[in-house]
């Protein structure tokens, strides 16, 4: 089977781009800062420009090494790239950066190779706030030997990853195609006797086998769920109490298929038979989620019309919305008010919320979810993937079937 790929020269383009972007901001180079693949969060700047993740993982300080499990990469306007890493080991050639440096102390490394490029006097971006600590910040600055002042430069790479290429949507086609075959193994193993964590366990067998990992799998069951998660602990799902049948269950698994991520979520009845109200639940996420859907216009609609449509649609079907203290309501829904974001490579924003005002564009990849409940039945989750396309929304999860009971 011939899997999907980046093609070699897209890395230079995706540099090329980032470089101009920099240049237009008055920078005269970027930092890249990003944590390691095993976390599969906050990889994805780094992975987008270089093909590469650090394969160690996020262990604390010490004297003789910083920032394990991270990486970084030096992208001068003018000048060749830098990655440094602290860890290199690349059996594949992955890497799509010449000039690749290893260093145990990777922000002392980076503190150094900045001053070497000549760049410590110069207006420099750092993409990666999410994962920058203090502390690698203050080694950075005790191996460059001055103090370095970074400026923020998120906003670039979130600009440059929103609008997918070709190859990035044949990425993502197959992701949610392994997404469907994850999330049908996990919904057939919630039958009675079963726990959550046997029917997660029969979910990941084929992920893995299929070249995917999880970042994490939310599953409620029973009278869990009205919850989002059926344990607040680690993990996140419950191995102790068995499936009964008539149980409400609803799942989201969320995570990388070769780098690129497939994130949506079903529920069912264990035994598919569904009363009065559960059906209601059911029904409602699911209707939900393609009303939301049915009103992207690519050119026109914005991210916060999205969310103004997904609340309008429960107070007129009579379920709580986000901002509800009425007692029908889940922790989640007020604690999350959102009906989704972007996805690629990785969760990414921008976010359906209500302040969000990016105009959605064709080629943008978007995950629309949300979790309803009624109070004394429980919650169902419904999310789709979506490309959008010049005339509307194309599912890329509509295989996977949205409707698991009788």
């Amino acid at each position: 089977m011939t899997l999907p790929n980046i093609p070699d020269a897209e890395f230079e383009t995706r540099r090329e781009r980032a470089r101009q972007m920099a240049k237009e901001a008055g920078l005269d180079a970027l930092v890249i800062w990003s944590r390691s693949g095993n976390s599969v969060e906050a990889y994805g700047d780094l992975f987008y420009l270089t093909n590469f993740v650090s394969l160690f993982p996020c262990v604390p300080d010490r004297k003789t090494w910083s920032s394990r499990g991270h990486a970084a990469l030096i992208l001068p306007v003018d000048g060749a790239p830098v990655l440094l890493t602290d860890y290199l080991d690349d059996p594949e050639d992955r890497i799509k950066v010449t000039d690749v440096r290893f260093a145990l102390d990777l922000a002392a490394g980076t503190g150094k190779a900045l001053a070497d490029m000549g760049l410590l006097d110069r207006r420099v971006g750092m993409v990666g706030m999410m994962s920058y600590l203090v502390s690698a910040h203050q080694r950075l600055e005790a191996a460059a030997g001055r103090p370095v002042a970074f400026e923020s430069a998120d906003h670039i790479l979130e600009h440059l990853r929103l609008i997918k290429s070709p190859s990035e949507i044949a990425m993502l086609r197959h992701s949610a195609s392994v997404g469907k075959k994850w999330m049908d193994a996990t919904m057939a193993a919630l039958v009675e006797g079963n726990t959550e964590g046997d029917a997660v366990g029969a979910g990941l067998a084929v992920l893995a086998a299929n070249g995917g990992t999880q970042q994490d799998i939310a599953i409620a069951s029973g009278p869990n769920a009205i919850h989002y998660m059926g344990s607040s602990g680690v993990p996140h799902w419950n191995v102790q109490r068995a499936l009964e049948p008539g149980d409400l269950v609803h799942v989201d698994l969320w995570g990388p298929v070769f780098g690129y991520y497939t994130d949506f979520a079903r529920s069912t009845v264990v035994g598919g038979k569904p009363d009065g109200g559960q059906k209601e639940l059911l029904e409602g996420s699911r209707a939900l989620i393609h009303h939301i859907i049915a009103g992207i216009e690519p050119g026109k609609t914005r991210f916060c019309d999205l969310y103004t449509r997904g609340t309008a649609w429960l107070d007129a079907n009579g379920f709580a919305n986000h901002k509800s203290t009425a007692d029908e309501t889940n922790n989640f829904s007020q604690q999350f008010p959102c009906f989704g974001h972007a996805i690629g490579l990785g969760i990414d924003g921008p976010w359906i919320v209500e302040d969000e005002q990016t105009v959605i564009q064709p080629n943008m990849t978007i995950a629309v979810e949300a979790l309803v409940s009624k109070l004394g039945v429980g919650a169902a989750n419904y999310e789709e993937d979506v490309l959008v396309t010049d005339k509307g929304a194309e599912i890329l999860t509509s295989a996977c079937d949205g409707v698991r009971w009788g």
